[in-house]
C-alpha cells in the first residue's frame, strides 16, 4: 500500500485540510499538540474505522459532522475510501462510508468497509468492526504511546499475531483441522463398520427371495398362458354371437326395409334429375360469363420486366435530378443576369465597385453555354420521367388485370369443383340405389336362415358363460400371483439397496482406515516439522535484523539483545539477563524501534499477499542521542521501504528525509505546510 493523499474535515484540530503523500521518507514536524499524530490517527480511521474507540476523540469539538477521505494505491491500482463521523446527542458515531475501486463506487457499512480493506491489503485477521487491525499496528503503524508495549506482551498472544502477519498460521490451522478430521474419521469408521456387520446374512436372504421370485414368475407365466387361451376362445365366441345377433336383428328388419326401398329409389331418381339441371346452369355460366374475360386477360402481355418498385425508384431519382437541374438552371440564370447588369451598368452588383464589361463577356458566354447544356439535360430527364410514369401506369393496369384474372380463375375453379361435387353425388346416389337392390335379394335369403341362426345363438350363449367363469378364476389367480411377485420384488429392491449401502459402507470404512493412518502417521508429523523449520528460519532472520539495528543504535559492547523462540525480546549485559523494565528510556526505545523495523522488513519479505510497502513511525526516537538520530538514517536506508512517514519534533531528522511538512496549530486549528 502506498498513500497518495488524505482529506480531513472537522477531525480533531483540523477543519478542512488536504495532505499529499509522496514516495520516499516524509517527516511531519511540529510542536507538541500541533496535530501531527492526528494525521496518523485519521489514516488508521479511514482504513479500519473507530474499532472500540469513542468517536468523540476524533470529531472536532463543537462540530456535528466530520470526515476522512484517503486515496491510496495497491499493486498499481488506485482506491479511495471515505468515512464520516456524526454526533448524536453526546456521542460521535461512524456515519456513511464508501470505497471507490476500478469497478465503481460502493456504499458500505463500517463493518463492511473494514472487511473490504482487510481483503484489499491482504491482512489475515478476523473482520471484527469493534477492533483495530492488529497486523497494521504490528507491521505498519504503532502509536507513540504503544511503541514499547510490544516488548511486554504475553508471548502466546505475540506469537499468534506474528503467525498471522508472517502468513504461516495455516500450518497450525491445518494441524487443528487434521486433528478434528481424525476424530471425525474414527467416529465415521466405527459407525460404518456397525452398519455393514450383517452384510453376509443380507446376501443369503436376498438369494432366498430371488429363488422364491423365480418360482412365482414361472407359475404366473403358466397361468397367463392359460388365461390368454381362454380369452382367445371367448373372444371368438363373442364375435360369433355378435355376428349371429346382428344377422338375427337384420332379419327382423328385412320386411320393413323392403317396403321403404322403392320409395328411396324414387327419391334418389328425383335428386339425380335436379342435380343434372343445376350442372347445366353452371356450365352455361362458365361458357358465357367466365371463359371470355379469362381468355382476354390471359392474352395480355407484361409491359416490362421491371418491378413497380424499380420504376418507382427510377421516377424518384429522375425527380431529384430534375430538381437539382432546375436549381442549377436558376443559379446559372442569376449569374447571367449579374454579368448582364455589369455590361449595362459597369458596376459589380456584389461589391458596388466599377467593373470592366469586357472581362465578363467570356464568363457570360460560358454561363450561356452552361445554361443550354443544363436545359438539354433537363429536357431529357423530363422525357425519361414521362416515359417512366407511362410505364408505371401500364404496369398498374397489367397488375389490376392479373388480379381480376385471378379472381375469375378462382370463380371458374369453384364452379368446376361444384360440378365435380354434384357429379359425384349423382354417382353416389346411383350406387346407393344399386346397393338397396342387392340388400333386398340378400334379405330374402336371410329369412330362410332365421331358424338355424336362433338355435346356434342359444348354443353360443351357454358356451360363453362356461368360458367366462373359467376366465374369472384365472384372473383372480394371476392377480394373486402378481401381488405376491410385487411384494417379493419390493423386498428384493430394499435388500439390494441395503446390500449396496452396506458394501459402500464397508469399502468406505476400509478407505477411512487408510486415511486415518496417513493423517496420523504422516501428515500431522510433517506439518509440525514444516512449521517448526519455517518459524525457526524466520526467527533466525528476524533476530539478525533485530541485533544488527540495535547494535547500530546502541554502541555498547557490554550490551546485547536477541529474541527467543517466542519472539520475546531479551537484553543482556555482560552475559546477564536484564529486565526490560529497568533499562534506560533510550535503550528501551532502541529495542522497540529495532523490533518494529525487523518485523516490518520480515513481513514485507515473506507475506506476499499482504499489500503494504508503507512504514509509519510516531515519535520513534524518544530518548535518542544525536548520534543515534543520525544512525537511524542508515537503518531506514537499509530497510528500503518505498514510503516511510515519520512524525517527530526532532530537528536532526530533517537532514536525511526526502520531504518535510510543518504542522502548526493556531487558534485551535491545525495547518500543514510543505517546508
Amino acid at each position: 500500500m502506498i498513500i497518495k493523499s488524505i482529506e480531513l474535515k472537522n477531525i480533531r484540530s483540523y477543519v478542512d485540510e488536504t495532505i499529499n503523500f509522496p514516495l520516499g521518507i516524509t517527516l511531519f514536524k511540529g510542536d507538541v499538540a500541533s496535530g501531527k499524530s492526528t494525521i496518523l490517527m485519521a489514516i488508521e480511521f479511514a482504513l479500519f474505522g473507530l474499532g472500540s474507540e469513542d468517536g468523540n476523540g476524533l470529531l472536532r469539538f463543537g462540530e456535528n459532522n466530520g470526515s476522512v477521505k484517503l486515496r491510496f494505491e495497491v499493486d498499481g491500482e488506485e482506491y479511495e475510501v471515505f468515512r464520516s463521523l456524526k454526533r448524536k446527542t453526546d456521542r460521535a458515531r461512524q456515519g456513511e462510508g464508501y470505497i471507490v475501486t476500478k469497478e465503481g463506487k460502493f456504499n458500505l457499512s463500517a463493518g463492511e468497509l473494514k472487511e473490504k480493506m482487510l481483503e484489499i491489503l491482504g491482512f489475515n485477521e478476523p473482520h471484527n468492526p469493534n477492533a483495530k487491525s492488529v497486523i497494521y499496528r504490528y507491521v505498519v503503524y504503532t502509536p507513540q504511546e504503544e511503541m514499547k508495549v510490544i516488548l511486554f506482551m504475553d508471548p502466546d498472544e505475540r506469537v499468534q499475531t506474528l503467525r498471522k502477519a508472517f502468513r504461516i498460521e495455516d500450518y497450525k490451522i491445518a494441524l487443528e483441522n487434521a486433528s478434528k478430521l481424525l476424530q471425525t474419521i474414527r467416529e465415521r469408521k466405527i459407525k460404518l463398520e456397525s452398519r455393514s456387520h450383517d452384510l453376509e446374512e443380507k446376501l443369503r436372504q436376498k438369494e432366498s427371495e430371488e429363488k422364491s421370485l423365480r418360482d412365482k414368475q414361472i407359475e404366473l407365466s403358466n397361468r397367463q398362458m392359460e388365461k390368454r387361451t381362454v380369452e382367445s376362445k371367448l373372444e371368438k365366441i363373442k364375435k360369433e354371437i355378435d355376428e349371429a345377433s346382428k344377422e338375427k336383428g337384420e332379419l327382423d328388419k328385412v320386411e320393413t326395409t323392403i317396403m321403404y326401398l322403392k320409395q328411396d329409389i324414387a327419391k334418389k331418381d328425383k335428386e339425380i334429375e335436379e342435380i343434372r339441371h343445376e350442372i347445366k346452369k353452371i356450365e352455361k355460366k362458365i361458357s358465357e360469363k367466365l371463359k371470355p374475360p379469362i381468355d382476354r386477360y390471359r392474352s395480355m402481355k407484361e409491359p416490362t420486366e421491371k418491378t413497380r418498385e424499380e420504376i418507382g425508384r427510377e421516377l424518384e431519382e429522375l425527380t431529384k435530378q430534375i430538381e437539382i437541374l432546375q436549381e442549377k438552371k436558376g443559379a446559372v440564370e442569376a449569374k447571367i443576369e449579374d454579368y448582364r447588369l455589369i455590361e449595362e451598368n459597369k458596376i459589380c452588383p456584389t461589391c458596388d465597385r466599377p467593373a470592366d464589361p469586357e472581362e465578363y463577356k467570356e464568363k457570360l458566354n460560358q454561363k450561356e453555354d452552361e445554361k443550354k447544356k443544363t436545359l438539354d439535360v433537363l429536357e431529357k430527364c423530363k422525357k425519361k420521367k414521362n416515359l417512366a410514369e407511362k410505364l408505371l401506369k401500364e404496369c398498374n393496369e397489367y397488375e389490376q388485370a392479373q388480379e381480376e384474372l385471378q379472381k375469375l380463375e378462382e370463380q371458374l375453379k369453384e364452379n368446376e369443383n361444384i360440378i365435380k361435387e354434384k357429379s359425384g353425388k349423382i354417382k353416389e346416389l346411383s350406387e346407393g340405389k344399386e346397393e338397396l337392390n342387392k340388400k333386398m335379394e340378400e334379405a330374402k335369403k336371410k329369412i330362410k336362415k332365421m331358424e338355424a341362426v336362433s338355435i346356434r345363438l342359444n348354443e353360443l350363449e351357454k358356451e360363453k358363460e362356461k368360458n367366462e367363469e373359467k376366465q374369472r378364476k384365472l384372473v383372480e389367480a394371476t392377480a394373486s400371483l402378481e401381488t405376491t411377485i410385487r411384494t417379493i420384488e419390493g423386498k428384493l429392491k430394499e435388500l439390494s439397496e441395503e446390500i449396496e449401502r452396506k458394501k459402500r459402507d464397508q469399502v468406505l470404512a476400509e478407505n477411512l482406515g487408510s486415511y486415518h493412518i496417513w493423517l496420523k502417521d504422516f501428515l500431522e508429523p510433517a506439518l509440525e516439522n514444516i512449521e517448526k523449520h519455517v518459524l525457526a528460519s524466520i526467527n533466525e532472520e528476524f533476530n539478525e535484523h533485530f541485533q544488527r539495528w540495535f547494535s547500530l543504535l546502541v554502541e555498547d559492547p557490554r550490551k546485547d539483545v536477541r529474541i527467543d523462540e517466542d519472539f520475546t525480546p531479551i537484553m543482556e549485559q555482560d552475559g546477564y539477563k536484564q529486565a526490560l523494565e529497568w533499562v534506560s528510556g533510550g535503550e528501551r526505545t532502541s529495542i522497540a524501534l529495532s523490533y518494529r523495523l525487523a518485523l516490518n522488513t520480515i513481513v514485507r519479505k515473506l507475506a506476499t499477499n499482504m499489500k503494504s510497502n508503507l512504514l509509519i513511525l510516531d515519535e520513534p526516537t524518544d530518548g535518542f542521542s544525536k548520534e543515534q538520530l543520525f544512525k537511524l538514517r542508515d537503518i531506514l536506508s537499509e530497510i528500503g521501504c518505498p514510503q516511510i512517514v515519520i512524525v517527530s519534533h526532532e530537528e536532526e531528522l530533517e537532514s536525511f528525509v526526502d520531504h518535510i511538512y510543518g504542522v502548526e496549530n493556531t487558534g485551535g486549528v491545525s495547518k500543514v505546510k510543505s517546508s
